[in-house]
């Protein structure tokens, strides 16, 4: 049986905007059968899709915060591990793992705005040791300059989000705590795109990201960030066969462009991260059996550009 779910950060008591009325209105009848959609992941997906076909900015931030609100709302009073959520995975990022008390799913998406900047928003699930369902919204932290970065050294909590969409969530053991290594996107402007492997610890109601336990050989960085041209697809992914995180080696189009991150690209060389006493270590230069690491989610910025069309 469901218990009731409580938040961890106090969610603002405001009621949905017309907009999100709107879709309540306007979402599917959904038929008495297991394999339909239910109703509040029908009102998610409707909300999300309201979002993608949103013709200007306001109405951009207006969708997005109706979609927030709902997304928090939903999961106060519905079991994530007792719904089916595959179409909603079809359009944000929905990651799980863990097992009873143990259980961590987030949920993540973006808002691409005229000037190809994101926004983004989420929401942390977990379980007590009661066995109740917390609910954390991600507060997104917009960057303070035009000159858009990502420190590989800073930490960060619910409240002051970096913001990405997470394809993949992986558990390990790190002394006697657990700890998520997130596998995650972020389309930071118009030129520009990374992949990111970000470092996450739960402990109660405290969520932190940025633990320091990925040894790049120089020391210790809270997360690893490929930063690479909007032009050219970039892979990143966990190899289950090789136990490794796999990566494209990012190069240049040319040697006087280094450092310029809006021209790297693919080499057509690997790197690789391997769990070894504690920490992800990094491996150059590897082989990988399968060259065809293919994307294993939809790229958003893709979608919109549909959606514009």
């Amino acid at each position: 049986m469901l218990k009731l779910a409580k938040f961890s950060v106090p969610l603002l008591l405001a009621v949905f905007s017309s907009l999100s009325m709107e879709a309540q209105e306007r979402s599917v009848k959904v038929p008495n059968s297991k394999s339909d959609i239910e109703p509040s992941i029908a009102l998610l997906i409707s909300l999300h899709d309201q979002l993608v076909g949103a013709q200007d900015d306001d109405l951009r931030n207006q969708a997005h915060s109706a979609l927030k609100t709902a997304m928090a709302s939903t999961f106060l009073e519905t079991d994530f591990w007792e719904v089916n959520t595959d179409s909603l995975a079809q359009r944000i990022g929905v990651v799980s793992v863990g097992e009873k008390q143990r259980r961590v799913a987030i949920l993540t998406w973006n808002v691409e705005f005229k000037d190809r900047t994101n926004a983004y928003g989420g929401v942390i699930i977990h379980r007590s040791k009661s066995d109740e369902q917390i609910v954390t919204p991600l507060v997104f932290k917009e960057p303070n300059s035009r000159r858009n970065t990502l420190d590989p050294k800073s930490r960060f909590n619910a409240t002051n989000w970096p913001g990405a969409i997470y394809y993949d969530i992986l558990e390990r053991e790190y002394g006697n705590r657990k700890v998520y290594t997130l596998l995650g996107w972020n389309g930071a402007d118009g030129l520009r795109n990374r992949k990111i492997i970000e470092t996450m610890s739960l402990s109660s109601n405290r969520i932190k990201f940025g633990i320091p336990i990925i040894d790049v050989g120089r020391g210790s960085v809270k997360r690893y960030v490929l930063e690479y041209s909007d032009a050219v697809s970039t892979s990143l992914r966990w190899r289950e066969d090789m136990q490794m995180i796999v990566m494209d080696h990012l190069s240049p189009s040319d040697e006087t462009l280094e450092g310029y991150t809006a021209f790297y690209g693919p080499d057509f060389t690997y790197d690789g991260f391997a769990w070894h006493r504690n920490h992800w270590v990094l491996k150059e230069n590897i082989e990988v059996r399968d060259t065809e690491l293919n994307t294993p989610w939809n790229n958003p910025k893709k979608r919109r550009r549909r959606s514009r069309n």
